[in-house]
């Protein structure tokens, strides 16, 4: 129970690592007109739910698998890098892992085992940091069960993105998760398709989707980070 409270924190909206401000592409598709309706919001997230096991959800997996592996870790940090072409998308991941090994290392007795390592490479510029990683570092030294921290993850991102686009359109709260209650089985299989990632297989994605966080940067108005 200690460790599902831990990892509870660590993936909430309201942990102080600025997750909620990265609306991947949502915020672009809004100011385009492309995304207008609940229906639109379902397209957006059937997409986004089928390249997540081969981007930050198999990210995570690896983290944890190769937490004992150092480096492999160096290799599967440096792929996560080049594996997002969009630059907010990049960063954002690292800045939020840079903030959440911070507030980590205040926390609980300080950061141990490879966190603690991870830590000292990303500030000796060995390593560029990514947030799934982390993340499944942090499982590890949890001593998690990787499925469920897997599904908890998922369902902040999925979570986030409908409150994102709840706000951004706007829908309706109900609305919102009327959707994301009908994405839960969905969010079950990216796990299970997760746990089977290979490092070949990271950097999948939907160049609509990268095309549309490139342009985030560059919109006359922003309320997001990405």
């Amino acid at each position: 129970m200690q460790a599902f409270l831990n990892m509870m924190q660590a993936v909430d909206a309201f942990f102080p690592v600025g997750a909620f401000t990265l609306s991947n592409g949502l915020e672009t598709y809004v100011q385009q007109e492309v995304f207008k309706t609940s229906e639109d919001l379902e397209r957006y997230l059937d997409d986004y739910i089928r390249i997540l096991p081969e981007n930050d959800m198999g990210l995570m997996y690896l983290g944890w698998q190769f937490r004992e592996q150092k480096s492999q870790l160096l290799q599967l940090d440096w792929l996560a890098a080049a594996a997002k072409p969009a630059k907010e998308i990049r960063e954002g991941s690292q800045k939020v892992a840079l903030r959440f090994l911070k507030a980590m290392d205040k926390m609980d007795g300080g950061l141990r085992g490879s966190l603690a390592w991870y830590y000292d490479e990303i500030r000796g510029k060995r390593a560029d940091g990514c947030h799934p990683i982390v993340l499944g570092l942090y499982a590890g030294e949890l001593a998690m069960d990787i499925e469920t921290a897997l599904g908890m993850y998922g369902y902040s991102i999925l979570s986030a993105i409908v409150n994102n686009a709840v706000k951004l359109v706007p829908l309706s709260q109900m609305e919102g998760q009327k959707i994301l209650n009908r994405f839960l089985p969905k969010l079950q299989d990216a796990v299970n398709m997760a746990m089977t990632v290979t490092m070949d297989q990271i950097g999948i994605s939907g160049c609509a989707w990268d095309i549309r966080c490139m342009q985030h940067q560059w919109l006359y108005a922003r309320l997001y980070m990405s």
